[in-house]
């Protein structure tokens, strides 16, 4: 009983977790939550198409 507590606290704790942090992330806007925001020189659309022409 306690360990099925325990798993759907841990559960329902890392799913509660992870959608604060992609409202958080959604608020911030395309750029901002890019992980290459800090290197990209252009927008982030250009990057992806950059590599996705890269990768053909």
């Amino acid at each position: 009983m306690i360990v099925n507590i325990s798993l759907g606290l841990i559960i329902f704790g890392y799913a509660g977790w992870m959608m604060v942090r992609h409202i958080k992330k959604s608020k911030q806007g395309k750029c901002a939550a890019c992980p290459l925001h800090k290197s990209c020189s252009g927008s982030c659309s250009e990057t992806e198409s950059t590599s996705m022409t890269e990768m053909k």
